[in-house]
């Protein structure tokens, strides 16, 4: 049994304890795959408050996604070098898009990488809440053609960190992220940046994250302490182990000592 699993079951005996006092969480609900360019954003942070990210991380907090970059740039008897990497959670609201921010600009500030973060979650996206950019177009324009890269990276305040957009589609995301067009993309991109970071949707709700995760050199899978139940993390395990995506391991989210801990051997 896994230390991952151990921790999922302990907070969720914890949650059963006191269900009749607190009641029970109640998720946000399912968004349809559709936004077109004149839809307006949807709630993305997948709750209802608008997605706020401080950076300005506090000692431990920041050596402990240092930590996770060294883990995740240098893998004990890996010899594949991983230039791109998908950040996933089973559902909305677990700290996905956060994290994947936070690895991002820790990447960026500490190894001195110049580093993209793509906005690869088009249900709920956020990043226009962090930084301030415009949506002028972004991942779904590049994939389709409608426009090039040097139009939909973003610069950001911090150096070295870039953003792209999800953008403005017209089919369905999981449509998109099929197209032919993407290793030539990826390959692209890499000549520019050294290490792109990819922001997911929730994979147990869509299937975008399992097309892209098929395609990224990697995968980490955010889980959120004390909310992610046992039975989701094991079944988005087996879907992105059935896509076939990498899965380096799982990221233990929020815990109550707010310093995210990458757990191997996940469930």
């Amino acid at each position: 049994m896994s230390k991952i699993y151990e921790a999922l079951q302990k907070a969720e005996a914890e949650r059963e304890d006191h269900a009749d006092a607190d009641g029970p969480r109640q998720r946000p609900p399912r968004r349809s795959w559709w936004r077109s360019r004149q839809s307006k954003p949807a709630d993305t942070s997948g709750r209802n408050d608008p997605l706020r990210i401080d950076f300005d991380l506090t000692p431990e907090i920041e050596e402990a996604y240092q930590r996770l970059g060294t883990n995740l740039l240098i893998p004990a008897r890996e010899t594949t070098v991983i230039r791109d990497l998908m950040f996933v959670a089973s559902e909305h609201g677990e700290g996905a898009t956060t994290t994947a921010a936070l690895f991002a600009s820790t990447l960026a500030k500490r190894k001195k990488l110049d580093v993209l973060l793509i906005e690869a979650n088009m249900r709920t996206p956020a990043l226009e809440q962090v930084f301030p950019i415009t949506r002028n177009g972004g991942f779904a324009e590049l994939i389709e053609g409608r426009q090039g890269e040097d139009k939909v990276v973003q610069a950001t305040p911090q150096p070295n960190l870039f953003v792209m957009t999800s953008g403005h589609y017209e089919t369905s995301p999981s449509h998109l992220l099929e197209s032919p067009r993407i290793p030539e993309i990826m390959a692209k991109l890499h000549e520019r940046f050294q290490f792109v970071v990819f922001d997911a949707p929730p994979v147990n709700t869509y299937t975008d994250g399992l097309i892209l995760g098929s395609q990224a050199d990697a995968t980490v899978f955010v889980i959120e302490a004390d909310e992610t139940r046992v039975e989701e993390a094991q079944r988005a395990k087996r879907q992105l182990e059935r896509a076939g995506a990498k899965l380096l391991g799982a990221l233990l989210n929020r815990r109550k000592n707010y310093v995210p801990s990458l757990l191997d051997g996940l469930i």
